[in-house]
């Protein structure tokens, strides 16, 4: 999954945190619910299916939803919702067709646009998918999320486009995270900022353990140790919380690396 609307090693290389961050963006742009959809249904029986398919699962949600639309093929809505459950349930050419129609009947809906571009991503159709993103921030400049998914796509604009997605949404964990990666080799210490921010926003272990790891190169063990013992406590996959255990024991072992700030005075 995408931002479907969000290591094995300390130091992440660049695609596998776009992977990481890849997965989460389509969850936020379709997590959803009847109060904060408009149901703009004409017939009771389609609106009725509609709502009743956010109380089923999702083959049996999907297959409320095709009634719906076959029942009233402008209820945009319901193509838009039964788009996000066929991707959800990776049934990506369906999904495509659905966000397709939800567009062609409401050319600014922001959330089909960006998904829609998720999708063309995964298929490494990028510029479809960066018209799409475009289109998306031309319809809504105020949404973080078109200007998310644009930065993942183009590189080159990556930082500017990740600030302004923080401008409309400073607690996004995804942009706080992916900026940071996108600092580090440049701006060290605004790097450990935003990464440090983006561990507050969400205690997420990766985060943590990444953390952890950029402390310890900056010479501050017990920050890195807080970090890491953290990432610990939360971490639930075996082969990482073995590789924590491994970097809080080599922590205090001397290093050829920066020595340690904790117990400088202040300049």
């Amino acid at each position: 999954m995408r931002l479907l609307f969000f290591s094995t090693a300390h130091a992440w290389p660049f695609p596998t945190v776009l992977a990481l961050f890849l997965s989460g963006a389509l969850s936020l742009l379709s997590s959803f619910s009847p109060s904060n959809l408009q149901a703009r249904s004409s017939d009771p029986e389609a609106k009725a299916l509609f709502d009743r398919s956010f109380k089923k699962g999702d083959v049996e949600a999907a297959r409320d939803l095709r009634r719906a639309v076959s029942i009233e093929p402008g209820y945009t809505d319901a193509h838009f919702r039964l788009g996000f459950l066929y991707q959800k349930m990776n049934f990506r050419e369906e999904a495509a067709a659905e966000y397709k129609t939800t567009i062609a009947q409401e050319p600014c809906h922001t959330k089909a646009l960006i998904n829609l571009g998720n999708l063309m991503s995964d298929a490494h159709r990028s510029n479809e998918a960066i018209g799409l993103y475009k289109k998306a921030i031309h319809c809504s400049p105020d949404f973080y999320a078109g200007y998310y998914n644009l930065a993942i796509v183009e590189p080159s604009r990556r930082q500017s486009l990740l600030e302004k997605a923080l401008q409309k949404n400073p607690d996004h964990f995804g942009s706080l995270f992916l900026l940071a990666q996108t600092l580090r080799s440049v701006h060290p210490d605004r790097a450990l900022a935003y990464l440090d921010r983006a561990c507050a926003v969400k205690e997420e272990p990766r985060c943590l353990q990444d953390l952890g790891q950029w402390y310890a190169e900056e010479g501050l063990p017990s920050k890195a140790r807080k970090a890491w013992k953290r990432a610990l406590y939360l971490s639930k996959h075996p082969v990482q919380r073995q590789e924590i255990r491994r970097m809080l024991q080599n922590l205090d072992r001397p290093s050829a690396s920066k020595p340690s700030r904790d117990q400088q005075p202040p300049a």
